[in-house]
């Protein structure tokens, strides 16, 4: 995968979840806490890429999409009002 590719995935998973944790328990499943007995640990676990149904994605590059991604669709909407006042 190639580098424009990662940050497509990259912004879909950014977009579909609004916390690294709610990324990381969408890759947990019923058998992991079952058997771990520790959704922290679970979370771990993928954090480090030992568990999971997906792509590993750490916390830094998770967060630093997020706010790309504010920040440039707070700057699309700031563009659209100086149009419409133009």
């Amino acid at each position: 995968m190639d580098q424009e590719e990662g940050l497509k995935a990259l912004d879909n998973i950014v977009t579909q979840f609004n916390a690294y944790e709610d990324f990381l328990d969408s890759q947990i499943t019923t058998v992991d806490l079952y058997y771990l007995e520790d959704e922290t640990l679970a979370r771990q676990l993928v954090e480090l890429g030992y568990r999971g149904t997906g792509e590993r994605v750490k916390r830094e590059d998770f967060e630093a999409r997020k706010a790309a991604i504010e920040i440039a669709r707070l700057a699309e909407r700031a563009q659209q009002k100086c149009q419409t006042l133009s």
